[in-house]
């Protein structure tokens, strides 16, 4: 079973001014961030003769899915967006010089977790001012050709780029399916072996939301479980997410391919998204975009499913304010 530690970027802490904490309210027992590991070790011998390379840059960003995203979290996120830079430093991400070349002629491809759900075109314009010790990223504003709604989406990259993966929606299943898919995965995240925390150890899970690929030889689930201490005054909450590899029908064999486990105060805690399960256009290796966006820090990730399990292929620099 692979795991993978809590990252500085998509997984780090929610910057809140003066004394207040971020995801953690204060006696929780959340574990401290550890440096960004893969879900297994990579090393020479998972480039095997035969395996397709990742183009990727100094980021781990793949150059195929082209110089940018957009996520939808500036006015409601339908027709605005944050237009997120793939090599953009946490000291760079509020730039925009150079950003009318990476856009190119600004159309771009706007997607669900469902699939595709429509076309736009973009112009990128500075970030709204913000408050000293803050940053944030360019803000992009779409366009309908011919004057069409946009419907509500969870990314959008560069035309032409990507090829969605659909991700069904266990609500969507039905009464018998969906259960059994819930009981499976809460029995999953109660074998994990890193439960250390005697607040929630032993406490049941709940499945929150959860998601399984279609259209894979090799499905894959995605799913965020939580467990709730319910004291009155300060109800602490953990959340776990996960990814299941789902080989084959008989739940046995399924397996925790990555996750990651978040615990503090319910009102405060805020935990990775799935937004879009893709593959880059010609390539063979799924990927799973992660967002994370609280009002305060944004933050993007994209996981690979390789020969030698899932891993963290590249993060985006974290906005939000010091």
């Amino acid at each position: 079973m692979n795991t993978l530690p809590l990252s500085r970027a998509l997984f780090g802490r929610r910057v809140i001014a003066l004394a207040m904490t971020v995801w953690l309210a204060a006696g929780c027992d959340r574990q401290p961030p550890t440096p960004l590991g893969d879900s297994t070790a990579v090393g020479d011998s998972s480039r095997a003769a035969g395996r397709e390379l990742l183009p990727v840059t100094g980021s781990g960003w793949d150059d195929g899915l082209g110089p940018f995203l957009v996520l939808p979290t500036v006015d409601d996120g339908l027709m605005a967006g944050s237009f997120l830079r793939p090599e953009a430093t946490e000291l760079t991400v509020g730039d925009t010089v150079g950003v009318g070349a990476a856009a190119a002629d600004g159309r771009i491809e706007l997607f669900s977790r469902g699939g595709p759900v429509g076309w736009a075109r973009l112009s990128v314009e500075p970030a709204a001012s913000v408050d000293a010790g803050c940053t944030a990223w360019p803000v992009a504003r779409l366009t309908r050709d011919a004057g069409g709604a946009v419907v509500p989406w969870t990314v959008a990259f560069a035309a032409g780029r990507v090829e969605s993966i659909p991700l069904d929606s266990i609500e969507g299943f039905t009464p018998r399916d969906s259960t059994r898919l819930a009981t499976e995965l809460t029995r999953l995240a109660s074998a994990l072996p890193d439960d250390t925390s005697r607040t929630f150890r032993g406490l049941p899970f709940v499945v929150l939301r959860a998601w399984r690929s279609r259209g894979l030889d090799t499905a894959f689930v995605v799913a965020t479980l939580a467990r709730r201490v319910n004291q009155e005054d300060a109800p602490k909450e953990e959340r776990l997410v996960l990814v299941v590899d789902a080989i084959g029908n008989d739940p046995k064999r399924w397996t925790v391919a990555w996750h990651e486990r978040a615990s503090g105060s319910e009102d405060e805690l805020v935990v990775a998204e799935p937004l879009l399960a893709f593959r880059t256009m010609g390539a063979r290796d799924p990927r799973l975009l992660f967002g994370r966006d609280d009002g305060v820090a944004l933050s993007a990730a994209v996981l690979s499913r390789e020969s030698s399990g899932w891993r963290v292929l590249w993060e985006s620099a974290m906005v939000g304010c010091n």
